[in-house]
């Protein structure tokens, strides 16, 4: 199995590419864990309920037009529902660089975030929208 140093996150967000912001990233796929156990069973059994996706960036915050705050700003403040695409290594998909993505809202944005000599970060949840989940693709 391959091993690789996570250094060309792709990150595009309603159209905008915003990689070179990004330092933490993490898609999270998530299922409701629904217990199904019936009379007569051994144990417990469980299937996958409903989804919970979502996408959690820590951005280092930039103010400057087409960046992090002038992106996401708006569309936190309008209620605003859009496309969120991440891949491990770069724009260029494939079987070795998939992408995840979804239609999102952007659920929590923290525009200022830090302690004293630190860098200034703005975290940031994304969620999937209208019942969706993150899909993986390869182009």
């Amino acid at each position: 199995m391959a091993r690789s140093v996570f250094t060309n996150c792709y990150l595009l967000v309603n159209s905008v590419d915003l990689s070179n912001r990004v330092q933490q990233v993490a898609v999270n796929r998530q299922a409701e864990k629904v217990e199904v156990t019936a009379m007569t069973a051994t144990g417990k059994e469980y299937l996958p309920g409903l989804r919970d996706d979502s996408i959690e960036v820590t951005f280092r915050q930039d103010f400057a037009s087409t960046s992090v705050d002038q992106t996401l700003d708006p569309l936190f403040a309008g209620g605003s529902v859009f496309l969120v695409k991440v891949a491990a290594a770069g724009s260029v998909f494939s079987a070795t660089n998939p992408v995840y993505s979804g239609t999102c809202a952007l659920f929590e944005y923290s525009p200022i975030s830090g302690n004293v000599g630190d860098a200034l970060d703005a975290p940031t949840v994304f969620a999937m929208a209208n019942g969706g989940s993150i899909v993986r693709g390869t182009a």
